[in-house]
């Protein structure tokens, strides 16, 4: 039997790193060290008892500091999350750092926004990037993925790029957890009833293809997305977890069709504001212009007939307008399913958990996390 790998995993304190830690140490596939920023990030990793790991202290955004515990490891997996400065920092640290250590492969977790929320029909992985998007985040994600190809220019590494699109599964904060908090609290709402596309993938789908890219010699400087391969509404995905609390889903208000272009162009002109100069006037000025956008906002919105709202009352309207997130009303508005023909061709990816059953295990995590287990 051949020796297995060694392999760091650099955030692993997050959502999908911990879940790769624990996923690899599991199936015994590598001996796995766990990078973290600092002592007090290792509380969750208690979990999967320390004395076992080869767990190292490291900043992410410095190259030497990161260089120095990458010593003997095959492969690097970079999990970090953070914001723009944070994102390119670590994503050149994480090249550097391997080239110097003599590290074999990067597999950087990147995102699917690089191709907006509303990918053009036809989209692919070999697309070109939207570089412009009115998400930082996206952008950010963009601009790591240019200055990785500019890096592996040299040919030091070899860099693998995953793009998942909506993780979810259990200890996920965005696409779970805050989903259930929202429906518990009626802030939750839906665009167009929840029926865009939502390109879900079960987080033990995205760790095994993190497994699959670290491994596969083809990978090689090549980008995969990364999806359960099924065509998933967002309806779905929010009666899936309103289910696990006991909330019906017909309860939950949608944002009518007709009435997207209006609190887009909204958005959009918010958004512009947003990128004046912060001086003091413009400060002021930012502040009343604000104003009358959410005045502009709740008007539009308060449009919205009762009868489009299941149970949800007309009256009830203005204690959401302040909940509802430019982002995920964008992200909802998705009609395109995005491929993995890629992946399964090169990387041999196959999903093994199909979303039901992805859901039914997240179901009894939000259980547990919310006390609702009988």
């Amino acid at each position: 039997m051949s020796k297995i790998p060694t392999v760091a995993v650099l955030g692993a304190n997050g959502f999908v790193g911990f879940r790769l830690v624990e996923w690899l140490t599991f199936h015994q596939l590598a001996n796995v060290r766990p990078i973290v920023r600092s002592l007090s990030s290792l509380a969750k990793l208690n979990k999967l008892d320390l004395d076992k790991l080869d767990y190292r202290i490291a900043d992410a955004t410095l190259t030497d500091n990161l260089a120095s515990q990458l010593k003997d490891c095959e492969i690097l997996f970079h999990c970090v999350v953070g914001d723009r400065q944070t994102i390119l920092k670590s994503a050149e640290a994480a090249y550097r750092a391997s080239a110097q250590a003599g590290v074999r492969r990067l597999v950087y977790l990147s995102s699917a926004v690089v191709h907006g929320h509303n990918p053009i029909q036809g989209t692919h992985d070999d697309s070109e990037l939207i570089t412009k998007q009115p998400f930082e985040y996206n952008v950010s994600k963009v601009m790591s993925e240019h200055l990785l190809r500019r890096l592996r220019q040299d040919q030091a590494v070899e860099v693998v790029t995953l793009r998942p699109s909506i993780v979810f599964g259990p200890r996920s904060q965005w696409f779970t957890a805050q989903i259930a908090s929202d429906l518990l609290n009626g802030k939750a709402y839906l665009v167009d009833e929840g029926a865009g596309i939502c390109n879900t993938v079960y987080v033990d789908n995205l760790v095994a293809a993190m497994w699959q890219g670290a491994m596969t010699i083809e990978a090689a400087n090549q980008d995969f997305i990364i999806t359960d391969g099924e065509r998933v509404t967002w309806r779905d995905l929010y009666s899936a977890v309103a289910d696990a609390i006991n909330v019906d889903i017909m309860t939950v208000p949608t944002l009518k069709k007709e009435l997207l272009p209006e609190f887009n162009r909204i958005m959009k002109r918010q958004e512009i504001i947003k990128k004046v100069a912060n001086s003091p006037f413009i400060r002021v000025v930012k502040k009343l212009a604000l104003a009358k956008i959410t005045d502009a906002i709740e008007n539009k919105f308060l449009q919205i007939s009762a009868s489009n709202l299941g149970e949800k009352k007309i009256d009830d309207i203005p204690t959401l307008l302040p909940s509802l997130d430019q982002e995920i009303i964008s992200l909802q508005q998705c009609q395109y399913v995005l491929p993995i023909t890629k992946a399964k061709k090169l990387l041999g990816y196959q999903p093994l958990i199909s979303f039901s059953e992805g859901c039914h295990r997240t179901q009894h995590w939000i259980k547990f996390a919310f006390r609702l287990e009988n």
